[in-house]
């Protein structure tokens, strides 16, 4: 990777989720010996200028987190929303974002992601943004699983995006697929992601205590 791409990107780890379904805070959950979150982190340093985790303001593991983040030479976010979901934690990143950074938003559930993935999907979303005077940029690249369902937690976003984001919280409409629907949006469907190592896991998360038993 460029370093003009490696320069603009900057990730951001989503750990700010309730993890209903699993009854505990997921990122903490040990996939082959590690937690969840690092799996994450270790793949995004690597194509990453900068890591930020981003967690509830009312977390009961804020000191857990802080101490992972100087461990990992990241920023420890406090979500500008409470209850508004994936769409409210990738509004919080962008509003973090340096002018000319790129946010590349990851949850924090998806230990089997890869940095050759997150390498792809950034050269993928460069690619859609030439750095000319003329050209038809894309605010958002997010892939498609082999189902064909969007990862907008596996995605990267501009800072173009935010007047659209306001206006879908606004309005209390959470779901990130309405945005897709209101900027420029450049899709990667599974087959170009299929040839890379382990592309059959990378969207596997883990959800449930049967996600992660069917994880071993």
């Amino acid at each position: 990777m460029n370093d003009h791409l490696q320069n603009s990107i900057h990730a951001f780890i989503q750990a700010g989720g309730r993890s209903s379904r699993m009854g505990t805070d997921k990122a903490w959950l040990e996939i082959s010996g590690r937690p969840m979150i690092e799996h994450v982190l270790a793949a995004a340093q690597p194509v990453a200028a900068r890591l930020s985790i981003v967690i509830n303001q009312t977390n009961p593991n804020a000191d857990r987190y802080r101490e992972l983040a100087a461990k990992w030479n990241a920023r420890l976010l406090y979500d500008l929303h409470d209850h508004k979901g994936p769409l409210g934690g990738i509004h919080t990143a962008l509003k973090a974002c340096g002018e000319h950074e790129s946010a590349l938003i990851l949850a924090c559930d998806l230990p089997f992601i890869t940095s050759e993935f997150l390498s792809f999907l950034c050269q993928r979303h460069q690619s859609g943004n030439p750095q000319s005077a003329i050209r038809n940029p894309q605010s958002i690249t997010v892939p498609q699983d082999k189902e064909g369902h969007l990862q907008p937690l596996a995605a990267i976003y501009e800072r173009a995006c935010l007047p659209a984001i306001e206006e879908l919280l606004a309005t209390d409409r959470l779901k990130v697929d309405r945005l897709f629907e209101q900027v420029p949006t450049q899709l990667i469907p599974f087959s170009k992601i299929a040839k890379l190592d382990g592309a059959e896991q990378i969207f596997q998360n883990i959800n449930s205590p049967a996600d992660r038993h069917n994880s071993h």
